[in-house]
C-alpha cells in the first residue's frame, strides 16, 4: 500500500545510511583535522573561534551492524568528530578514551590500519542530574584496530533503541618518580617529546593539567614549540616517515 501519512516517510541515501550505520570495518586513508564554523564576533563583541573537527575517511568497508537495510552499497565511508578540550565531551570521554585502549597517537596512528568503528552513546544530564537526552552526543569509537580481512555474510541488524554506554572514568595521567615540575612550559616540553607537531597540540589540549591554561591556545598556533625551538631546547627528528620533537641536549 502507497504511503499516505507523511511522518512515516524513510531518508534515503547517505542520509539514511549515516542513521543507520552502527558498526563497521575498514581501512583508514584520510585522518585530518580540519575547521568549520565560527563567526567574527558574537552578540557581545567577542571574537567567535572556528570549531576544530578530526575528518576520517575508510575504504574497503565491510557493515557489521546495522539497525534496518542500507538504502546504498557502501565501500567507502567518512565522518567527523567534532574535537574539545573538555572533560566530559564525546571527543575526550569516547573517542579520545578508545584510542587509549588501543595506544593510537590521533590522528598519525589512524592511518592506513583496518579499524572497526561503533556507534555509541553519550548521555547527557541536566543541573539536577536527571537525564537530557535532547543533548546526547552520538558518534563512533573505535572498538578494533586489526591487520585486514574480508566479514562474510549478512550485517547483523541490530535494534535502533540503543542503550547508552556506562560513564568513563578519565584516569589521571602517571606521573614518574620523583617530584613533577609545575612549571607550564617544562611540562609542555616533557610532553612534546617523541610527538608530532599534531600529537602534541592533541595531547596538550586535553591534559588536565592545562585545563583554562592559555598555552593550549598558543600550542594551536604552533608557537609554543617554535619557542622551544628558537631557544635550543626542542628540535625536530626523522623516524620513520615522521618527523618527531627530541630534546637537545
Amino acid at each position: 500500500m502507497p504511503l499516505t501519512d507523511r511522518k512515516q516517510a524513510k531518508e534515503g541515501g547517505f542520509a539514511q545510511v549515516r542513521g543507520a550505520l552502527q558498526k563497521f570495518k575498514g581501512r583508514v586513508v584520510k585522518a585530518e583535522f580540519g575547521q568549520w564554523g565560527g563567526k567574527l564576533v558574537d552578540d557581545d563583541g567577542e571574537p567567535v573561534p572556528p570549531r576544530e573537527y578530526l575528518e576520517i575517511e575508510t575504504v574497503d568497508v565491510e557493515v557489521l551492524e546495522v539497525t534496518e537495510e542500507l538504502s546504498m552499497d557502501v565501500t567507502e565511508w567518512k565522518f567527523r568528530e567534532n574535537c574539545s578540550d573538555f572533560k566530559g565531551s564525546f571527543w575526550v570521554e569516547r573517542f579520545l578514551e578508545s584510542a587509549d585502549k588501543f595506544k593510537l597517537l590521533i590522528p598519525d596512528d589512524l592511518m592506513g590500519k583496518v579499524i572497526t568503528f561503533e556507534k555509541v552513546t553519550l548521555e547527557a544530564f541536566d543541573k539536577t542530574g536527571a537525564p537530557n537526552p535532547k543533548y546526547n552526543s552520538i558518534n563512533y569509537v573505535i572498538v578494533a584496530v586489526e591487520g585486514g580481512g574480508v566479514v562474510t555474510g549478512k550485517p547483523k541488524v541490530v535494534a535502533k533503541a540503543k542503550v547508552a554506554a556506562a560513564p568513563v572514568e578519565v584516569a589521571e595521567p602517571e606521573t614518574e618518580e620523583g617530584e613533577e615540575s609545575t612549571d607550564p612550559m617544562e611540562m609542555a616540553l616533557d610532553l612534546a617529546v617523541g610527538k608530532t607537531e599534531t600529537q602534541f597540540r592533541t595531547a596538550i589540549a586535553i591534559d588536565p593539567r592545562f585545563t583554562g591554561s592559555p598555552l593550549v591556545q598558543m600550542a594551536k598556533a604552533g608557537i609554543v614549540t617554535q619557542a622551544f625551538i628558537n631557544d635550543g631546547t626542542l628540535q625536530l627528528v626523522k623516524v620513520g616517515n615522521k618527523e618527531v620533537y627530541a630534546k637537545v641536549e
